[in-house]
């Protein structure tokens, strides 16, 4: 996500550690080591919430520096790797970036799936 748009920001970047460490666990060492690797895996979450919020982490980043339509595609892309019906994937798509724009917590945002 944090390249989708040809420009790395910074604010891009302190998104995606502060997710990576709140959220998912990973020191900073772990961050930077994944980072520095380049690799491209494809991790497809197994439960909706998952989906969910694998999703809303990356609309959290693709906001950060102002959102750009290469970012929205490849946020569409995922949603569709993910599984999502093709009808549902704009509607999505824009609550998760509206709820992004706003900063909503996760707990806000997984409630949209119950």
């Amino acid at each position: 996500m944090i390249v989708a748009d040809g420009d790395v920001a910074i604010c891009e970047l302190d998104e995606m550690y502060r997710i990576a460490r709140e959220y998912y666990g990973l020191t900073q060492d772990e961050i930077n080591k994944a980072v520095l690797s380049g690799g491209s895996a494809f991790y497809i979450p197994e439960t909706a919430e998952e989906k969910v919020r694998y999703l809303y982490d990356l609309a959290l980043i693709a906001v950060a520096d102002g959102l750009e339509e290469a970012e929205v595609v490849l946020l569409k892309n995922y949603a569709l790797k993910f599984g999502f019906l093709e009808e549902n994937i704009d509607d999505l798509v824009n609550l998760l970036l509206e709820y992004a724009e706003r900063k909503a917590s996760p707990e806000e945002v997984l409630a949209l799936s119950e």
